[in-house]
């Protein structure tokens, strides 16, 4: 097996308070990892050092063999991110959505993305704007899982879901190809 991700070490601190203080965490691929703990315990800032997002004051960090470091780009490129607060134009509508975002990623993803749209249930016509957070939910998820990623990070994705709408994300993460 190899390494999905790994933590070593690694500490980061904003101002005075102190998000993650010499943490170490690593996970071998295929298997499901939860991060569970309050809020402010550090998962988000953990998550956001994992894809190079954010540097950390101390310590190393990698996903798939990649420093997150210097190959943050690359790791975005072979990871599916889903964020507590996904960013969505609500001015475009669920199939527009898919076409702004295939332009990062090489051919086939809008296709692949309109058949997770039509696995998920989810109306090509409608503006995001008009959507349930349930089905918000399911466009990010589509969105994260339509270049076929190696690994799929989800930071909160279902909070504020009532409980039948967040068993039904839970199982739709599953690789539906």
């Amino acid at each position: 097996m190899t390494t999905a991700f790994s933590l070593s070490h690694v500490s980061k601190q904003y101002k005075r308070q102190l998000a993650l203080d010499d943490v170490s965490l690593s996970s071998e691929s295929g298997v499901v990892v939860a991060l569970l703990g309050e809020n402010g315990a550090g998962k988000t800032t953990a998550i956001r050092i994992l894809l190079g997002l954010l540097e950390p004051d101390a310590g190393e960090a990698q996903v798939l063999g990649l420093d997150s470091r210097r190959h943050g780009l690359e790791i975005r490129r072979r990871v599916g991110y889903v964020p507590d607060q996904p960013a969505l134009y609500d001015w475009m509508t669920v199939e527009e959505a898919g076409w702004f975002v295939a332009g990062f990623y090489p051919l086939g993803y809008q296709r692949h993305y309109n058949e997770l749209i039509e696995h998920f249930e989810l109306p090509p016509d409608r503006k995001i704007k008009d959507l349930s957070k349930g089905m918000r939910a399911k466009v990010s998820l589509s969105l994260a899982m339509a270049h076929k990623p190696e690994l799929l990070i989800l930071d909160e994705p279902t909070s504020g879901l009532d409980p039948v709408v967040r068993r039904e994300f839970l199982e739709s993460t599953v690789r539906p190809w």
